[in-house]
């Protein structure tokens, strides 16, 4: 339960935060534009899925979010 529950967070701060995909592909209404409902919304795709979906969505969405911070985190550490 804890992992669909981060998954779903950091997919939606990775469409919503970093890329700005709402945006982009013109998405700009709920749940598309409104970072919580979008992770409640995916939080429930992902428990109705199938446990090899939640893994594969795990390890992409998990690793891009942790990896923009980690290289945000590293340019001003070197900055």
């Amino acid at each position: 339960m804890i992992q669909i529950i981060i998954t779903s967070v950091c997919t939606s701060l990775f469409f919503n935060s970093i890329h700005n995909l709402h945006r982009k592909w013109k998405l700009n209404f709920k749940p598309f534009s409104c970072g919580s409902c979008l992770a409640a919304w995916i939080g429930v795709i992902l428990y109705l899925s199938p446990k090899l979906v939640l893994d594969i969505a795990s390890v992409l969405f998990i690793s891009g979010f942790l990896g923009a911070i980690i290289e945000t985190l590293m340019h001003k550490i070197w900055n």
